[in-house]
């Protein structure tokens, strides 16, 4: 197999392949750890679609291509105690602190880094969350008439195709706006706008 498969590769010493897979190993103690686990699943096997629509892989999930108003991004600390009296276990990490920042619409930050130390981190840092969650709710469920400028209004009735899926609009147009500040955004579909 290593020579009907060597030429796969640049890599000029000796390797090992998985005969059910094709993984390649630099070791053979490798191959050895990894077959009982590749064994429990059937060999792998390419399946060409068929001809026609539905071999034409397509984005669907417009909705996540969207940006986020609020982003929260947050780092733990742990401390690391040796273990003993556990077999097969040399360390446990216990946290001892956290670090979190809000984002907002505009990129930057809506209040200063929150850092806690101490005990109970993750439970802290779960009530502190939460907290947290029901303020930006609060924030989210505010919504902000629709302002236009006159560019605005030039671009939205030049608009041939959507910006979401790119497909022709047709009269199937509506506004789609940011409903935190009133901002137009773009021409869509009124499908790809719900």
């Amino acid at each position: 197999m290593s020579k009907v498969l060597g030429d796969l590769t640049n890599h000029r010493a000796k390797v090992f392949y998985c005969y059910s897979c094709l993984h390649r190993f630099s070791q053979e103690s490798l191959l050895k750890d990894h077959l009982p686990y590749c064994k429990e699943h059937n060999p792998q096997r390419i399946v060409m679609p068929e001809s026609g629509e539905e071999s034409v892989l397509q984005f669907k999930q417009h909705k996540f291509s969207q940006p986020v108003p609020y982003a929260i991004y947050a780092d733990f600390e742990a401390l690391i105690e040796p273990m003993q009296n556990i077999p097969g276990k040399t360390a446990s990490h216990i946290p001892c602190g956290y670090a979190y920042i809000i984002i907002g619409p505009n990129g930057l930050s809506l209040k200063p880094i929150t850092v806690y130390r101490g005990s109970h981190a993750v439970d802290h840092f779960i009530t502190s969350i939460v907290r947290e969650k029901d303020n930006l709710a609060k924030k989210l469920h505010t919504i902000t008439p629709m302002h236009m400028t006159t560019r605005d209004l030039e671009e939205f009735q030049k608009a041939t195709h959507c910006n979401l899926c790119k497909k022709w609009l047709g009269k199937d147009r509506v506004r789609d706006r940011d409903h935190l500040s009133g901002k137009y955004r773009q021409a869509l579909h009124n499908k790809c706008n719900l």
